[in-house]
């Protein structure tokens, strides 16, 4: 009786109820443009910053909550019952049905779209009711109604999905409101009293004290501490997006899992590394695409907290955690954070050498002096970067007058002696296979090529890396990386960072007269440039 209810509802809103102004086949109408329009995310980016900058303490705390409510109600709980119930489509199960845009290719039960709408309406509620009920609560209840109109969903789908919207938008909102109650007290004491609570309608029953006293210990460990909850956080939900299975595995992620399934000293195109690292996320997890990807959240979480903790100890705590930030900001790191490819590996290992390699110095230790050449050796296992690697630090020595004392210890050269060992598992393998990798990364370089100059080359890679970097750090970056070499080439610890960046930016930079350089080949010197 419910299914043949739900069937009949269905039919009057979708047979019914079609007219040009909604849309029908022969007029686009309104549905259709509330399902999906180009203006939707430039509208929703330009309402957060607004927020953000103008929506004092309740808009900069709704905006990360609303994110949070999206990417644990819309990734996991509604993917996850969409699983469960594995209902198919309307246009699946009914003739004549009027499907007036794209078939989805998830399950029918819940409705997303409306699970998402009524979420931002319940997590609205508590921030500001009268938005929440005059603005927020139409637009969800015109999106849940479009959703059936266009065959897509039943009306029980969008049901299930308002209710779980606002559902789990409270149960998080008061969950998280929960624990900042418990652990801001002990943990972040001096921000717990300007917000001591995530629920607005708690404010006014919340004491706060007037002007406290600020310990800068107190202050230097809640910076720590945040620095440390976001680098887990972020790991954390980067793994329950994998989870979810949204994407699937690209070419790279796919042929680099059939050499994991035939171990060997090294492949073709690529060094072992990538196929060891899949090798065992697919030991642990299965065959499967999470699996494949498993270590990259790990790999990219473990890259944030070398660089947090080196800054801190450098620096201080407040540029460590804008590092942190900036780096989540760039969106060609954050594919690495996703993607099990061979990059992720790459940039990790250049930054445990830069910090060995920098420790080293410092403290004229040679176990860490072995420690780097290990790191710089394990770089050249996961890609072909060793002679850049080196010739980072040939530049620094040059530069930089006072280090080249140590060159008259042994811990470089140990360094490179370690280094130089791990390329031979490689070699060996090359020599046993007519060094067919050497020929690949000459075709992959162009070097069999005729030269012309092709100045387009040079634009859309500047173009490619303006985007892929974030517009505003990418700017930045070159600011400071010439900054440094114009005004503070006294600095060797900027200059250490500049020699650790800038030349492996500027090789392929000027390599584009000769050839089209792909915008990843400089993923190293992206953190030494971010760190200036």
């Amino acid at each position: 009786m419910f299914l043949s209810l739900d069937t009949a509802v269905f039919r009057f809103i979708n047979d019914t109820l079609s007219n040009p102004l909604f849309g029908n086949a022969e007029s686009h109408g309104v549905m259709p443009f509330l399902a999906w329009n180009g203006l939707f995310l430039p509208a929703v980016i330009i309402l957060a910053i607004a927020l953000l900058w103008k929506g004092g303490t309740k808009g900069r705390l709704f905006v990360p909550l609303m994110l949070v409510v999206i990417a644990i109600g819309d990734g996991v709980i509604c993917n996850t019952l969409k699983d469960t119930f594995a209902r198919e489509r309307p246009f699946m199960n009914l003739e004549d049905v009027n499907l007036l845009v794209g078939k989805g290719g998830s399950g029918s039960m819940p409705s997303a779209h409306s699970a998402n709408w009524f979420s931002a309406f319940g997590l609205c509620f508590f921030f500001d009711r009268r938005v929440a009920l005059r603005i927020v609560l139409p637009i969800a209840c015109l999106i849940a109604f479009s959703r059936v109109y266009l065959g897509v969903h039943y009306p029980s789908d969008v049901m299930m999905g308002a209710l779980l919207g606002i559902g789990y938008s409270t149960a998080i909102l008061f969950g998280l409101d929960a624990v900042w109650r418990w652990a801001g007290v002990k943990w972040f004491p001096i921000w717990w009293r300007k917000l001591p609570s995530f629920n607005p309608d708690r404010w006014r029953f919340e004491k706060r004290e007037r002007k406290p006293v600020v310990e800068p210990v107190v202050v230097e460990a809640q910076w720590r501490r945040l620095g440390y909850v976001m680098i887990v956080a972020v790991m954390a939900l980067r793994w329950l997006y994998l989870s979810a299975d949204k994407i699937e595995l690209s070419e790279d992620e796919a042929y680099q899992w059939t050499w994991a399934q035939h171990p060997a000293l090294s492949y073709y195109s690529k060094p072992p590394f990538i196929a060891y690292t899949q090798w065992l996320g697919t030991s642990i997890w299965g065959d499967s695409a999470f699996g494949v990807r498993f270590f990259s959240p790990l790999i990219a979480g473990l890259l944030s907290l070398v660089l947090f903790r080196f800054i801190a100890r450098e620096v201080n705590l407040r540029a460590a955690f804008a590092l942190i930030l900036s780096v989540l900001a760039a969106p060609l790191l954050s594919v690495g954070s996703i993607l099990m490819t061979i990059d992720p590996l790459n940039v990790l290992f250049w930054v445990l050498t830069m910090v060995a390699g920098w420790q080293a110095m410092e403290s004229r230790s040679l176990k860490l002096w072995c420690w780097m050449g290990l790191w710089m050796g394990c770089g050249f296992l996961s890609k072909y970067t060793l002679p850049f690697s080196l010739g980072s630090w040939v530049i620094f020595f040059a530069l930089w007058k006072p280090a080249r004392i140590h060159l008259k210890t042994p811990g470089p050269w140990i360094a490179v002696v370690i280094s130089l060992l791990c390329t031979i598992p490689v070699l060996a393998w090359n020599a046993q296979n007519e060094w067919i990798t050497f020929t690949h990364l000459q075709e992959r370089g162009g070097l069999h090529n005729e030269w012309t100059f092709r100045p387009n080359f040079i634009w859309d890679f500047l173009l490619a890396e303006w985007g892929l970097l974030n517009p505003v750090f990418f700017l930045a970056a070159v600011w400071a990386c010439w900054v440094t070499i114009r005004r503070h080439r006294q600095n060797h610890f900027r200059m250490f960072l500049w020699c650790m960046g800038v030349p492996l930016f500027l090789f392929y930079f000027a390599y584009t007269i000769r050839s089209r350089v792909q915008p990843n080949w400089i993923a190293p010197a992206v953190v030494p440039m971010f760190m200036l």
